[in-house]
């Protein structure tokens, strides 16, 4: 690469979707460092397929992390909080139910829509003079050094040379960039597809999410605005083109056998995308100057949806050292960073593959011993507390973000 065509920066973000968006807004008071986006679709499109028309549950943890980008005032008059969570297994009793009173908070979590999400996101980029945002361009070569990375990026076809003290991959679980950089990562398939669509019900939904498992995989309706539900419905993957070939009367009828009445009838449902399941994750999290965040790092199974809230802690414990130090991109910080965020990852990967594994089969024996856990958690305040605790985002060390503190 020629040095004398490169431009400068001190952190180049590839992938300006959700997770790379929301660190350039973590770091929109570092006027002292210069930083570069690099995205494949337009700024602010329609097409960028973090911003659609799907939804993300945001749990507390996240919303405090919002309050440190000082942008949660923003976004949240425009999404529905979760006030309780009531989890059921298909075909046996019991229940547990997680209440927003017994944890001293507003409410557990929140239902966004994406492209709120990437409104708010978007309209706040906009206006932070030292970003630079290179779009659309993809990222074509990678070469690293001791004291910088550098990268041939392609904008609308003409060929820029940018270097960095730190390169952040944040461009998805097919990540471009975790390729280029040689790194490998851990795969498993778990031939399961979520079909995701809005529904709206006969009953309000008095700002419930319900997650029912069932013999295919989970089932979660999730509270949204508008008294509308954003449902998240795991099939066997062989089972997929038949349900996504079902008229939406047939669509609904499937859908209210699979979770019954407790928001009465199921009377419309919106347009329905599939998208298959499995759980992705990267060897390393770092690699000389390179760190891999969000679903580059770590794609989860939706069970739970832990996945933003995971990016979203990456985001806050990255952008607090890129905030603390001239050289972002030293061995000894970025090998802190992946202590700091691989022991969380563990934990979080721990929980969804298990339920995945322990709730997604029709074995007669765990059904009853399911039953029997949920009656107790339902029964037990520390467990309920427990649970709460992590559906929350609130275990494990807290940095400034997720104090609520500015960087």
């Amino acid at each position: 690469m020629k040095q004398n065509k490169t431009t400068q920066y001190d952190v180049i973000i590839i992938g300006g979707g959700m997770v790379g968006a929301s660190l350039a807004c973590a770091l929109s008071n570092q006027n002292n460092k210069r930083i570069a986006v690099v995205e494949a679709h337009e700024f602010n499109s329609n097409v960028q397929p973090s911003f659609d028309d799907r939804s993300i549950a945001l749990n507390y943890g996240s919303r405090r992390i919002w309050e440190a980008m000082n942008l949660w005032h923003e976004l949240e008059p425009l999404i529905e909080p979760i006030k309780t969570i009531h989890i059921s297994d298909k075909g046996h009793l019991g229940a547990a139910r997680l209440y927003h009173e017994e944890e001293g908070v507003e409410a557990l979590g929140y239902v966004a829509e994406n492209r709120i999400v990437g409104k708010v996101l978007m309209n706040k980029i906009k206006q932070l003079q030292h970003i630079d945002w290179y779009c659309p361009a993809t990222i074509e070569q990678l070469e690293q050094s001791e004291n910088s990375v550098n990268i041939i990026i392609d904008e609308a076809g003409s060929k820029k040379e940018l270097s960095s003290l730190l390169l952040v991959a944040a461009d998805g679980a097919l990540s471009k960039t975790r390729s280029l950089s040689g790194l490998n990562i851990r795969q498993q398939n778990y031939d399961q597809v979520a079909v995701i669509a809005n529904v709206e019900t006969e009953y309000a939904h008095n700002n419930v999410a319900y997650e029912r498992f069932t013999d295919s995989g989970p089932l979660a309706f999730l509270p949204m605005t508008e008294q509308r539900c954003s449902v998240v419905w795991t099939v066997n993957a062989a089972d997929q083109d038949k349900v996504m070939s079902f008229n939406d009367e047939q669509f609904i009828e499937k859908l209210q056998q699979r979770f019954g009445f407790r928001l009465g009838h199921i009377l419309k449902t919106g347009e329905r995308y599939a998208y298959p399941l499995s759980y992705v994750e990267t060897e390393q999290l770092v690699k000389k100057r390179l760190v891999v965040i969000g679903n580059a790092a770590h794609a989860l199974h939706p069970v739970s949806g832990q996945g933003y809230n995971l990016a979203l802690r990456d985001v806050a414990e990255l952008a607090e050292l890129i905030a603390d130090h001239d050289d972002p991109g030293h061995e000894l910080l970025l090998a802190e960073y992946a202590a700091k965020r691989r022991k969380d990852m563990q934990r979080v990967y721990r929980i969804t593959d298990t339920l995945v594994k322990v709730f997604s089969n029709s074995f007669a024996p765990l059904g009853h011993a399911r039953a029997a856990g949920l009656i107790a958690m339902d029964l037990i305040s520390s467990i309920r507390h427990l649970m709460a605790r992590q559906s929350m985002g609130l275990l494990g060390q807290m940095n400034k973000m997720m104090r609520r503190i500015s960087l």
